[in-house]
């Protein structure tokens, strides 16, 4: 009895392999660990440790390049969870790119000699005008340079897909000016601050990474959004454009002013700035002609529409999913129904008798079909590969 228990017990241990301890054949053969998530995952592991591990030896140069690379990490934090709530259909990575590049070269100088002849200072409301005017316009530039470069896609576009790309310059702006505010002012002054009051500076900058980027982000993505309503409208009222500029300045200016910056103002403008950011990435869903037709996101049946709307050239219907979901480009189908069994076949008296039946309780014939008083079905169109799974 015990010496079998024992061979059935020996004879159900599972067994290993190799490749289930040192899963090397999976990385070599496994395409899914090859993926882009993958490979950013280990990127956003490893990039801490190498940034650290330059300070073993730190000269000035370094201090920056390691500024850079924290800086750089943090927005592209930012960068992923903005591309998951806003859901930009109509981004390709290479007007990602072009944004990131315009922007590194353009925006900074731009800003830099408006601010100079404007003579900037936070002292005052002023600060509207010197600081948020000259700035919103710099983070303005890259998205006018992507959209004239593909102005021929014009037509399938949103405003919400300019929104996106607003976004993504304010982050390279505030990447930017979290590097300067760490080298330049940080490293100016923190010579002369020693215990508190320097872990005070150096929590203050480390955050500076953070919310410099985002807070960017916003007010450009709400410029970004009145720029799409004016290239995406029939009408092309481009001045549109100028009402982000003055709503992002206006938030700006108030953000940097001296009275509410590190106060709990502060807290609120922050707020307002976010909220306005995710309704108008909500409202950019849709094109101007059919936010105006069903703001509500509703369809409009086919007679109302042609009573009260000018007809437009035509657009791609736009989706029905919420905004903050997506349905994946490869999502499987739904399996098809099951065959139904096959009728069995009933006597012939049977049969008679059920088709007189039928032929006295017959309802009376349906109406003609009209299409102006029919109700309008919303169709879905087929779903839309996210901007990092586009090939173009």
């Amino acid at each position: 009895m015990a010496g079998g228990y024992v061979r059935n017990s020996a004879r159900q241990s599972p067994s290993y392999s190799f490749s289930n301890l040192v899963p090397v054949r999976h990385w070599a053969r496994d395409p899914a660990l090859r993926s882009w998530p993958v490979l950013l995952l280990v990127a956003l592991v490893c990039v801490p440790p190498i940034a650290l591990v330059m300070l073993n030896d730190p000269t000035p140069a370094k201090i920056r390049d390691i500024a850079w690379i924290f800086a750089v990490y943090f927005a592209v934090a930012w960068l992923l969870l903005l591309g998951v709530i806003v859901r930009p259909q109509h981004v390709s990575r290479a007007m990602l790119a072009a944004v990131a590049v315009v922007g590194v070269v353009t925006q900074a100088p731009t800003a830099i000699f408006l601010e100079t002849q404007l003579h900037a200072g936070t002292s005052s409301l002023l600060d509207i005008v010197t600081i948020g005017v000259p700035e919103e316009l710099a983070k303005a530039i890259p998205i006018v340079v992507v959209a004239w470069i593909w102005r021929q896609y014009w037509h399938t576009q949103t405003p919400r897909d300019y929104l996106f790309l607003g976004a993504v310059s304010g982050l390279v702006f505030g990447a930017a000016e979290a590097v300067h505010y760490f080298t330049d002012v940080l490293g100016s002054i923190s010579g002369h601050a020693t215990g508190l009051d320097l872990q005070t500076l150096t929590i203050q900058y480390i955050w500076r990474f953070l919310t410099d980027p985002i807070d960017h982000a916003c007010w450009a993505g709400i410029v970004g959004y009145f720029i799409g309503l004016a290239i995406t409208s029939p009408h092309r009222d481009y001045w549109i454009g100028l009402i982000g500029i003055g709503i992002a300045a206006v938030l700006h200016g108030l953000n940097d002013w001296n009275p509410i910056n590190s106060h709990p103002a502060w807290v609120l403008i922050t707020l307002i700035s976010v909220l306005l950011f995710l309704g108008y990435a909500r409202a950019g869903a849709w094109l101007p002609e059919q936010a105006m037709a069903a703001p509500d996101g509703m369809a409009v049946p086919a007679g109302q529409a042609r009573a009260t709307a000018p007809p437009a050239p035509p657009r791609p219907a736009a989706t029905r999913d919420e905004w903050w979901q997506h349905v994946s480009a490869a999502a499987p189908r739904p399996p098809p129904p099951p065959p139904q069994p096959a009728a069995v076949k009933q006597p012939a008296a049977a049969t008679s008798r059920a088709a007189a039946s039928s032929n006295r309780t017959a309802p009376p014939a349906a109406a003609p079909y009209n299409p102006a008083t029919a109700p309008t079905v919303l169709q879905r169109k087929p779903p839309v590969r996210p901007w990092w799974e586009q090939e173009r």
